[in-house]
Order: C-alpha cells, then structure tokens, then sequence
C-alpha cells in the first residue's frame, strides 16, 4: 500500500508519495513576485505539477494588496495552463469564494481544521479539502470521502498514523481509506488534466 501525502514540505517516506506543485506562498511575496511567474509556469508545465501553496492571509505581515494581486496571477495560470491549485488562506474565507466562483480548476484548501459549518461552505463551493494531523474531529467526520485528503505539511514525520486515525474515525478500513484518496487524486488530474 502506497500512501498518498497530497502536501509536505519535506521528503517522503518509500511507502508515500506527494503531489509536486509550485506556487507564491503569501508569507513570501517579494515586491518583484510577478518576475517569479514565467519560470513558476515552465516549471509546472514541465512536471504537471499543482499551483501552490498560495492565496491570502490576513495575519501574515505582506501587504494585502499585493498578496490578492499574486493570488489573482497564480487563479489565472491556474486557468491558462489548466492545473489545480492548492489553497492557503487564513481569515479571507470570503475573498476566496468570491474569486472562486469565477474558476473551473479544481481548488483543494490545504490544512483544513475549521468548524463543520466552514466545511460545508467550501463544498457548497466545490472544494476539495485537505487535513493535517490537526484538525476540528467533527469537520473530518463530515467531509465527503471523495472530497477527502490527508496531508503532513510542515511536519516532518510520516502520514501513515494520520490515515490509521482517520480510517478509524471514519470506520473504514485503512487500505480502502488509502485508494479512496488515490482515487481522488485521479479525479482532479482528470479534471484537470483531460485526455
């Protein structure tokens, strides 16, 4: 069985695979972030790679404007080059849905941990969303399986624990917990990525 960490900041273990992406995180937007696009494109179009991390966050200390217009950027190259995009976004809910609703690629809100209610806005919304060792238990619950991932982020260690965790929070069985989210992965690649 192979474990997929659909996001980590660090190498994986032989039994795990991770999703390549590259994005303009929004802790890190230098003044000169849209020099930083051409070789980001070549870079995803070269490796089918996912656009992220990147969106909006209102408690880090770069100016709001310019992280709204890099992520406006990245939505866009996400529809050009029909890639999805992997979302970091922490108090600006509603600016995302708003951009969200005018996009076809498939957009997966990395490290979820919000209440049910938020959950249900965001696949009211047509997200897919990704957990991380932390998490609100009820949200995990809730999220529909074939809108489910599992990721370790910036924790170093491996993502099998996690899937034990959740295939027993969610009674199923970890091998059938692990195809589920492969099978997933497939359907936005398809999504995304159509023959």
């Amino acid at each position: 069985m192979t474990y997929l960490n659909f996001h980590t900041h660090h190498p994986v273990p032989e039994d795990e695979r991770t999703i390549p992406s590259f994005g303009l995180h929004p802790w890190f937007l230098t003044e000169d972030w849209a020099a930083q696009l051409p070789s980001m494109a070549a870079s995803i179009t070269a490796t089918e790679s996912f656009i992220g991390e990147c969106g909006l966050d209102r408690l880090c200390d770069t100016p709001y404007d310019r992280q709204l217009a890099a992520f406006e950027a990245q939505i866009a190259l996400s529809e050009q080059l029909g890639v999805p995009l992997i979302l970091h976004c922490v108090k600006a809910i509603d600016d995302v849905i708003r951009l969200k609703r005018t996009t076809h690629q498939p957009w997966i809100w990395h490290g979820f941990r919000g209440k049910p209610q938020q959950l249900q806005q965001l696949l009211d919304h047509g997200f897919y969303i990704s957990f991380g060792f932390r998490y609100h238990p009820e949200s995990l619950q809730a999220c529909p399986l074939d809108r489910l991932f599992l990721e370790t982020d910036d924790i170093p260690d491996s993502i099998a624990p996690l899937y034990h965790k959740v295939a027993l929070l969610r009674n199923l069985d970890t091998e059938n917990l692990c195809e589920q989210i492969w099978q997933n992965n497939h359907s936005i690649k398809k999504m995304a990525f159509p023959a």
